[in-house]
């Protein structure tokens, strides 16, 4: 497997569930002990978790009442309000991901910890390697529109 990642992206998930959230993380979205965090599984191919403040979820939350009244719209947001699951922050600055959540995204050992500006997402070492190619795509594709 190639690592495309540098060690400030990659950290590890210990044996009991926890994750260290990255200091740069913690500190871009004012997360401290005590700290409510929401997670979601998002189950694309491949599945990866998304980790989101209280104001975040918030934000999230409204976002999904301004779409289009049907069944899509509540169909996702019943998903969410199932799937979601609430973990505190400690004084070291993890989270305990509950084993549910480990298991429909692959979560153990090494784990990519991505800040996505609105929320933070965390993959599978091996699910983020294997997007990786459409990452570049979109990257290139993106950047050479731009400049």
């Amino acid at each position: 497997m190639h690592n495309y990642f540098n060690e400030k992206s990659l950290h590890n998930i210990d044996p009991k569930g926890r994750l260290l959230l990255p200091k740069d993380i913690r500190h871009a979205f004012k997360i401290k002990k005590g700290d409510p965090l929401y997670l979601v599984p998002n189950l694309s191919d491949p599945q990866y978790l998304e980790i989101r403040t209280a104001k975040q979820w918030g934000d999230y939350c409204e976002s999904l009442r301004r779409e289009t009244s049907g069944e899509q719209k509540k169909d996702t947001f019943r998903y969410a309000m199932m799937s979601k699951e609430q973990s505190t922050v400690d004084g070291q600055g993890r989270i305990l991901i509950p084993q549910g959540i480990r298991d429909s995204c692959k979560l153990d050992g090494s784990v990519a910890v991505i800040n996505m500006d609105q929320y933070t997402e965390v993959w599978c070492q091996e699910h983020v390697e294997r997007k990786y190619a459409d990452m570049v795509r979109a990257f290139k594709a993106t950047n050479d529109r731009i400049f």
